[in-house]
């Protein structure tokens, strides 16, 4: 299996060195082709909110809206040039969107092997977590989610964070362009309510596909599950793979989750899948 087509989502002013650097570098390795979708509200998305607006003022409005939407794609097209440059060898397709961020990503991942986005950031807007959500949760597709410092080559190593769910079978799945040319791959199982019998189930299936397959079990102890993870997948090359949101998203919100917690403070590429 290969991947045949990389999403990179953009605002005006692109997206993080690291996410570039990824999409760019899979889509020569892989030879996938690369779509650079950059969604931008509407015109008439711009408008504020009143009950009345005369046809005048309305007018003057679209035409404002039309020359903000003319703007931020010149920004968009000049920052993909410029990235472009230092990766001759792939071709970026510019694809722009008038639309909101979620429904606009979600439809053009359906047709993409992998989406890339970046880690949540304190000081991020909602662009990137619209596009984050639609990605996991409406396109069905794996999501690559990139820390701000990553570099280098991604997947010498994967780890799989492996847990008795549909959503780690699922990322395994994903991950199959990875795991094939994977120099080691370690199942890791962080025990929470007691032994996993299923994850050397796992390695046993995976071994018999001629992946390099070690497992390892981590205690879950008192700290969050996704900060064990975290700790033990370190390393230059390394590629984290895992389900999304085993729980309702919104009881991770509120009481914490492996998902939340790798999301805010990975260091290294994540594939996810839900």
């Amino acid at each position: 299996m290969k991947l045949v087509r990389i999403l990179l989502p953009i605002n005006q002013h692109g997206t993080t060195a690291s996410c570039a650097g990824a999409a760019f570098s899979l889509a020569e390795q892989f030879g996938a082709s690369l779509e650079v979708l950059h969604p931008c509200l509407a015109p008439a998305e711009r408008l504020p909110y009143a009950t009345e607006l005369s046809p005048v003022y309305f007018e003057e409005l679209i035409d404002v809206g039309k020359k903000q939407v003319a703007l931020e794609q010149r920004k968009a097209r000049e920052w993909l040039a410029t990235v472009a440059r230092s990766h001759p060898n792939v071709q970026a397709d510019f694809v722009a969107v008038e639309g909101l961020a979620g429904p606009s990503v979600a439809t053009r991942a359906k047709v993409a092997d992998l989406t890339i986005l970046p880690s949540i950031d304190k000081g991020e807007d909602g662009f990137w977590a619209s596009a984050r959500g639609a990605a996991l949760f409406h396109s069905g597709r794996p999501l690559l989610v990139m820390p701000k410092e990553a570099s280098g080559a991604i997947g010498e190593t994967v780890f799989v964070a492996w847990k008795d769910e549909v959503e780690a079978v699922r990322a395994i799945a994903a991950a199959e362009p990875f795991l094939a040319k994977a120099k080691r791959v370690r199942l890791v199982s962080v025990s929470e309510h007691g032994e996993d019998e299923t994850a050397a189930a796992m390695v046993d299936y995976l071994t018999k596909a001629g992946l390099p397959v070690e497992l390892t079990k981590l205690a879950g102890d008192a700290r969050e599950a996704g900060e064990v993870l975290l700790e033990a997948a370190i390393g230059e090359g390394v590629l984290l793979v895992m389900g999304a949101y085993g729980h309702w998203r919104w009881r991770e919100w509120v009481f914490g989750g492996a998902t939340d917690y790798v999301l805010r403070h990975t260091a290294v590429p994540v594939l996810m899948t839900h």
